[in-house]
């Protein structure tokens, strides 16, 4: 069976499922997943899942994601190395900086976890 694809439109062309092209997501790309968590307090001090945003920071790529009462976010970004921050309005009414341990590196395909924690005193 031969398919012409002259004359459809990209979205056609889409709509059949014709092309790999069209789902949105690079070969290059990976995930970056994790949590957005309260941690430290009172004991047992362990963590928390919050609801609140991460902002995900790159080399030309900046994005909040909203993230929900189960703390838990997940996006696709282009591979390359990322600057995580989150705030809770559980957390200094939203207005206190939540850090991850460190830059997150997602590579191509892959999945990359990286938390957020709002450290109480």
């Amino acid at each position: 069976m031969r398919i012409s694809l002259i004359g459809l439109s990209v979205a056609a062309v889409c709509l059949a499922g014709l092309t790999a092209a069209c789902s949105g997501h690079n070969r290059a790309d990976g995930a970056l997943t994790g949590h957005l968590y309260g941690v430290g307090g009172p004991a047992p001090g362990l963590p928390r899942p919050w609801p609140g945003t991460v902002t995900i920071t790159g080399l030309g790529f900046h994005r909040d994601v909203p993230v929900g009462a189960s703390g838990s976010y997940s996006v696709t970004v282009p591979a390359g190395r990322y600057t995580i921050t989150g705030h809770s309005p559980l957390y200094g009414s939203g207005t206190y900086l939540c850090r991850a341990t460190g830059p997150a590196t997602v590579t191509s395909g892959h999945t990359t976890k990286a938390d957020v924690l709002c450290q109480m005193a």
